[in-house]
């Protein structure tokens, strides 16, 4: 075998190498994603597709800006994402923001999701928004993730109606049946 086939065997066999290391490190950060958020719902899932590597509580509002293209909020595909941040200090009126605490993702129109089943990975609890005085079912995991459903018919949705899909910091289990 001359020298020239010998490194073409070689450069070849290099560069299946590094294509199978490639798709293998492309494979793991996949699978990094989709563990962060392991129970997003079929057809709900945007953690990989909007927001990773962003991580409620650690990241700072400079990853939101590289991942997002702002701090406030931002329009995708019929979804509008906003990011609430804990503060640093500063007065009230101009406080200094923090990690970002949660992101919230809302549809811009109406989905129905009363038929969702949920798995018994998802604690059932009840949140009260003051600012628009309504109850919420919300159906959240020990990951972070949690899902807001209107309790009831009301101007801003009607019964099982996706208010939120909220991606938050890890958390323990709730008592069945708590208010959030």
């Amino acid at each position: 075998m001359s020298n020239v086939s010998v490194n073409a065997h070689f450069l070849r066999a290099l560069a299946t190498f590094s294509a199978v290391l490639l798709a293998a490190s492309m494979q793991g950060v996949a699978n990094k994603a989709a563990s962060r958020y392991p129970n997003e719902l079929r057809g709900f899932r945007f953690y990989a597709e909007y927001l990773d590597p962003l991580e409620p509580g650690r990241s700072d509002p400079e990853a939101v800006r590289r991942v997002l293209g702002d701090t406030a909020a931002v329009r995708r595909d019929g979804w509008t994402i906003y990011t609430y941040y804990t503060t640093k200090g500063g007065p009230l009126y101009n406080s200094q923001s923090g990690s970002p605490h949660e992101i919230a993702l809302r549809p811009d129109g109406v989905i129905p999701m009363s038929a969702v089943k949920y798995s018994p990975r998802f604690d059932h609890c009840h949140m009260w928004v003051s600012e628009i005085n309504i109850w919420f079912d919300v159906y959240s995991d020990t990951s972070g993730l949690e899902y807001w459903l209107h309790e009831d018919n009301s101007q801003w949705g009607s019964k099982g109606d996706l208010y939120q899909i909220v991606y938050g910091p890890r958390r323990g289990p709730l008592p069945p049946n708590t208010f959030c």
